[in-house]
C-alpha cells in the first residue's frame, strides 16, 4: 500500500508542477544584463532588504547572472526567512528535505511549517508527503491529514487527491473509506488519476469543467522588466529594521507589485509564477520523490 501511495505522490507532483515550467522561462544566464541584475539585487541585499535576499537565492539556484551555488542559495533563503519571507521559508525547507545540503534534512520541517502558516500552501502539501513517507520524521498519518487538508482547502488539487488515496486505502479505518469520494471529486478536473479512480468505482464525474487556471507566459524580456520594476521599488523603500513580517517595510504586496512596465495583477501573478517555478526547480533538482 505504501509503495503505491509513494508513486502516486510523485505522479501528482509532476502533474501539478509541469505547467509552471512551461509558462516560465527563468534559467541560467551569463549575459551582461543578467549579471548587472544580479549585482543590483546583491547591493540591496547587503542593505538589508529581505526581498532582495530571496531574489539572490533564486539567482544562485538557477545561475542567473552568477555561478550556481546551492549553499549560497540556501544561505540567502535562510536570511530572508528570518524576516518572515514566506516563499523563502518554503524554499529553504525544500532544500533541506530534498538533501540539497549536508545538514539534517529534518531542519526543513520548521521552515515548511512556517511557510504553510504564512499561506504558502505548497508547503502544507509537502509536509503531508513527508509525514506519509516517514523518512525524515516519524510517520504520522494524522499529522499528514492535517497538512493535506489545509492544502486541499486552499485548492491544491494534488493534496485533495492524496487525501482521497489515504481514505481509499483505509489509513483511517474502513468505516471512513467513503470519504475518499469527495476528495476525488474535488481533484477530478485537475488530476487524471482522480478521474480514473472515479471511473473504476463506477461513479460519474462531478459537475464542472476542465478549466485550468490561466497562466501568463513569462518571456526573458518580461522577466527583465519585472526585475527592473522590483529594483525601482527597492530604490524607494528603506530596509526594515526589525522582523515585522512585512516583505518591505511600510509596503503592501499590492504597492510592491504596481510599477512601470509590468503592473498590478500581472506583476503579482508573475511574482507567484517565479516563486512556484523556483520551488519546482528545487524539488526536481534534488530529491522530492
Amino acid at each position: 500500500m505504501f509503495s503505491q501511495l509513494k508513486k502516486i505522490v510523485l505522479v501528482v507532483s509532476v502533474i501539478v508542477f509541469a505547467p509552471v515550467s512551461l509558462a516560465f522561462d527563468f534559467k541560467e544566464c551569463s549575459e551582461e544584463h543578467c549579471v548587472k541584475t544580479f549585482k543590483e539585487f546583491k547591493k540591496y541585499s547587503k542593505k538589508g532588504h529581505p526581498s532582495a535576499m530571496e531574489a539572490l537565492g533564486n539567482f544562485y539556484i538557477t545561475g542567473y547572472g552568477t555561478e550556481k551555488s546551492t549553499s549560497r542559495a540556501l544561505r540567502m533563503y535562510k536570511k530572508a526567512a528570518k524576516w518572515n519571507q514566506a516563499t523563502a521559508q518554503y524554499k529553504a525547507g525544500l532544500m533541506y528535505i530534498s538533501q540539497a545540503t549536508d545538514d539534517d534534512p529534518s531542519r526543513g520541517i520548521s521552515y515548511l511549517k512556517k511557510a504553510a502558516k504564512n499561506k504558502v500552501y505548497e508547503a502544507a502539501y509537502v509536509l503531508g508527503v513527508v509525514y506519509i513517507e516517514g523518512e525524515i520524521v516519524e510517520k504520522d498519518y494524522d499529522e499528514a491529514k492535517e497538512w493535506l487538508t489545509l492544502a486541499s482547502e486552499n485548492n491544491l488539487h494534488k493534496a485533495s487527491y492524496l487525501l482521497g488515496q489515504m481514505y481509499d486505502s483505509q489509513f483511517f479505518g474502513a468505516e471512513q473509506q467513503d470519504k475518499s469520494i469527495a476528495y476525488y471529486n474535488k481533484a477530478a478536473y485537475k488530476v487524471e488519476a482522480a478521474r480514473e479512480r472515479l471511473t473504476e468505482l463506477n461513479l460519474p464525474m462531478p459537475p464542472g469543467s476542465d478549466d485550468s487556471i490561466e497562466r501568463i507566459v513569462v518571456t526573458p524580456q518580461d522577466l527583465q522588466h519585472f526585475f527592473i520594476d522590483q529594483l525601482e521599488i527597492l530604490r524607494h523603500t528603506q530596509a526594515p529594521k526589525v522582523g515585522t513580517g512585512s516583505r518591505i517595510s511600510g509596503q503592501t504586496c499590492a504597492k510592491m507589485m504596481s510599477c512601470n512596465s509590468v503592473v498590478g495583477e500581472d506583476a503579482q501573478r508573475m511574482h507567484t509564477e517565479m516563486q512556484r517555478a523556483i520551488g519546482m526547480l528545487i524539488a526536481s533538482k534534488f530529491r522530492l520523490e
